[in-house]
């Protein structure tokens, strides 16, 4: 008997869902779109490469039209100028208008930062010329005698010198013997390193050596104080005197009944240039002596300094000789070597800073004072209007005449070395202060 047949039930296959074996993973995403992705990532480097070419190239157009200089890059020696001065168009704004240092001759570069008109800070430079254009100034007359056998140096007859040259060349032009009497027809002729040229003619006498007259004397007539304070005397004014070791020992109290209303008192000297300080033997006794009777005071120092740091050394040095007196008018700085000047090695621009440094010392040091005091220019008329420059700080004029002529600014007013006051012996300054 045939054994029966076994039938095998086979499962029928099974339909898998359309989600499912797939993976969803950034491996597999990856695996099925990597073309499309690679695609994605290039163009976006593209992208930032090209906008990057086009912003620096954009930049290197916009700055390159962004700053225009003058033609002119020249400017005069000490004139003050800033970077804006020389250009002639910005297309932006200057972050800092900077000022340029025209105290030195030459070339003289600068560096500047501006904001151009895509709103980025710059940097650029510019490189202007210091120049000298200015001619030496001559002072002097038309007629100078010496005597036969005169061995000085006829360059120095006459003041002269040059706003920035400190040793222009100086000589006289001409035919002529000191030996023979005569008159000579000659040129002084000046000459700085910038090749600027002043010349003027005069005429040198020769003549024979004449005796001795036994000295000179003061022929300015004496001025009484009373008579002084009649005249320059009034609303807004007070009269002083102000007084050295050359008037010795002083009588304060009969120098203020007489009518003094204020003091300039020497604190020293120097002992010419490149000397020594010397206290004035009479400066603390005539601080004592003037405060204890109701003075105010002020001060001065005769300077020979030739030198911006000589300067400040002797500002320092008045003001400590100041310290623990009552100083409520200026400190004066007292410069009166012109007769010298030719040999000082100084320009007049120099002159000048050498005064401005000291004052501007005094200013500071006086600030901290218990009694705050300040700095004065003292100067004549000639000088005043000639050499001395607005320095900033009051000025103490010195003109022995009737009425002031100086249009100037000033705060005192030296009318007379001549003057007579009780109490004091022999000769002394007078000065009107102007109190409003």
């Amino acid at each position: 008997m045939e054994a029966p047949k076994l039938e095998t039930e086979m499962p029928s296959p099974v339909e898998l869902s359309p989600l499912e074996g797939k993976d969803f993973g950034m491996k597999g995403w990856l695996k099925r779109y990597w073309g499309f992705a690679l695609a994605i990532v290039l163009l976006a480097i593209a992208g930032v490469v090209a906008w990057r070419v086009w912003d620096a190239a954009e930049d290197e157009r916009v700055d390159a039209v962004a700053v225009t200089l003058k033609d002119d890059l020249t400017v005069p020696f000490g004139k003050e100028v800033r970077v804006s001065d020389f250009l002639e168009d910005l297309q932006g704004s200057l972050v800092d208008d900077t000022e340029i240092d025209t105290e030195r001759l030459g070339e003289v570069e600068v560096e500047f930062e501006y904001i151009n008109v895509r709103n980025k800070r710059r940097k650029r430079s510019l490189v202007v010329e210091v120049i000298d254009t200015v001619a030496p100034k001559i002072y002097g007359s038309s007629l100078y005698t010496v005597n036969r056998g005169y061995n000085g140096d006829l360059t120095n007859l006459m003041m002269s010198g040059d706003d920035v040259d400190d040793t222009p060349r100086r000589e006289v032009v001409g035919k002529y013997d000191l030996d023979k009497v005569s008159d000579y027809v000659l040129e002084y002729v000046i000459t700085d390193a910038s090749g600027n040229t002043a010349k003027q003619p005069f005429t040198l006498r020769v003549v024979e050596p004449q005796p001795s007259s036994g000295g000179a004397s003061n022929s300015l007539p004496k001025l009484e104080f009373a008579e002084a304070k009649r005249l320059d005397g009034g609303e807004g004014k007070k009269m002083g005197v102000d007084v050295s070791q050359w008037q010795g020992e002083i009588d304060w109290r009969k120098v203020k009944d007489a009518g003094v209303e204020f003091a300039m008192i020497r604190v020293g000297y120097q002992k010419g240039y490149g000397g020594e300080y010397v206290e004035d033997p009479y400066f603390a006794e005539n601080m004592r002596g003037a405060t204890e009777v109701g003075l105010p005071v002020g001060a001065y120092f005769y300077s020979y300094a030739d030198s911006e740091e000589e300067a400040r050394a002797q500002a320092e040095w008045v003001a400590t000789k100041l310290d623990g007196f009552e100083v409520g008018l200026p400190v004066a700085f007292d410069w009166e070597d012109w007769g010298n000047f030719n040999i000082a090695g100084m320009s007049f621009w120099k002159i000048n800073r050498v005064a401005k440094a000291f004052l501007d010392t005094i200013a500071e040091r006086g600030a901290k004072a218990i009694i705050p005091y300040s700095g004065m220019l003292y100067g004549s008329k000639v000088y005043l209007e000639r050499i001395w420059e607005d320095l900033g700080h009051p000025v103490w004029l010195a003109q022995y005449y009737d009425r002031v002529t100086y249009t100037g600014e000033y705060m005192m007013w030296q009318l007379s070395c001549t003057g007579r006051v009780d109490g004091i012996a022999g000769d002394v300054d007078l000065d009107v202060w102007y109190v409003d």
